[in-house]
């Protein structure tokens, strides 16, 4: 395999993660090291202390009450904007049904601004010891009113990181007097990540759905707009068979990223439901028929001159590997939402994320009924 050549020099340039700064840049830096059974095995082989990003839990108190969460924890802030792409493979489906749930009947809504901020206020606060990543998802983040509001919230109350997940249909969008890309950079945001599920508009817009995704020239406005702004733009590319499924459709669509001026690029295998428990939907049985196997891309990748391994990062349910390819940063995930359920058992109490859903209300899991934590005088008022 060639995954160690010229990775000093990777190295130094900037960390897998795309940060730049003192930890990306050594003189005494050291070849990466490549783990073939973390490969193999992927989320089965993470070992909290052992092998993960953190190796370490952090102890504190939530509203008086005692909790073990993983130090390396996120904090996902879950818009209640309705997404307006209809994805064939769309995660915010996916989560719910392999759970047994419909989305629809699982995701309720603070509609009081007062409520809800404060809420959020009072989660800001009492994870403080933690100081978590905080990223913020949806539904369709640029879609919602409360954005702006939102983002310097979060700016106010330090987050370690922040990023945000964006289909991009309402970044050009003026909100307050600016493009809200330019909220994006103003607020400190780290990382916008761009859904794109293919390089040709046609294609993408059969895949999800969805005709109001930004053209190329839109495209790099928000990437150019956001850099200004100090924040790294990435484009998020699912592996559908019979659309990127090999590694021709990589290049060509590192070759589209680079066009735009993007250089992270995160290739996705469909996630994996829980057998155990989920729910057959139209997004489940297209994720089934539709998924593209890693493994032998990854391999491909391994084999190929072009590209330099860069790392591997093992999560309780997740598995990446990161490589530098001509400039860009990219990313390999795999997610298998069974592994969730392996980790309550084998490290049961222990709370390895933190979700903000759109009620209002903190949990450990992606179900807003499963996991609660708080705010204590959350309630039901103001809910639908």
């Amino acid at each position: 395999m060639k995954i160690l050549a010229d990775c000093r020099a990777a190295a130094g340039e900037r960390s897998a993660s795309g940060e730049s700064g003192p930890a990306a840049v050594s003189t005494t830096t050291t070849a990466p090291v490549f783990n073939p059974d973390w490969r193999s095995r992927q989320s089965a082989a993470f070992d909290l202390y052992g092998n993960s990003s953190a190796r370490r839990v952090v102890d504190f108190r939530l509203w008086g009450r005692p909790v073990t969460v993983y130090a390396n924890a996120n904090l996902s802030i879950y818009s209640a904007a309705p997404c307006n792409a209809r994805c064939a493979f769309c995660v915010e489906e996916i989560r719910p049904a392999s759970r047994g749930a419909a989305l629809a009947t699982q995701k309720t809504f603070e509609t009081d601004d007062g409520r809800y901020f404060a809420a959020l206020d009072a989660v800001l606060a009492a994870l403080r010891p933690l100081r978590p990543s905080v990223s913020i998802t949806g539904g369709e983040p640029s879609r919602d009113a409360r954005l702006p509001r939102l983002l310097q919230a979060l700016q106010g109350a330090g987050a370690r990181k922040l990023t945000l997940t964006s289909n991009g249909s309402g970044l050009l969008d003026r909100r307050e007097g600016r493009p809200l890309v330019d909220w994006v950079g103003a607020t400190g945001v780290a990382h916008l990540n761009l859904s794109r599920a293919h390089w040709d508009a046609r294609v993408n817009a059969k895949l999800m759905r969805f005709s109001a995704s930004p053209g190329p020239q839109e495209l790099r406005e928000i990437a150019a707009r956001a850099r200004r702004g100090g924040t790294r733009v990435r484009l998020s590319c699912v592996l559908v068979a019979g659309a990127v499924d090999a590694m021709e459709d990589v290049h060509r669509y590192l070759d589209f990223a680079r066009d735009l001026g993007v250089d992270n690029v995160v290739f996705r295998q469909l996630m994996q439901p829980d057998p155990a428990t989920v729910r057959p939907t139209a997004v489940t049985r297209f994720s089934e028929r539709r998924r593209v196997d890693l493994a032998p891309l990854l391999e491909a990748v391994s084999a190929r001159e072009d590209f330099t391994f860069l790392r591997q990062v093992l999560g309780y349910y997740y598995y990446v590997e990161v490589w530098r390819h001509r400039g860009v940063d990219v990313v390999f995930e795999a997610a298998d939402l069974a592994g969730i359920e392996r980790a309550k058992e084998s490290m049961p109490g222990l709370i390895h994320e933190l979700i903000f859903h759109p009620n209002a209300r903190l949990a450990s899991t992606w179900q807003p009924w499963d996991g609660v934590l708080g705010p204590p005088d959350g309630g039901e008022s103001g809910v639908e």
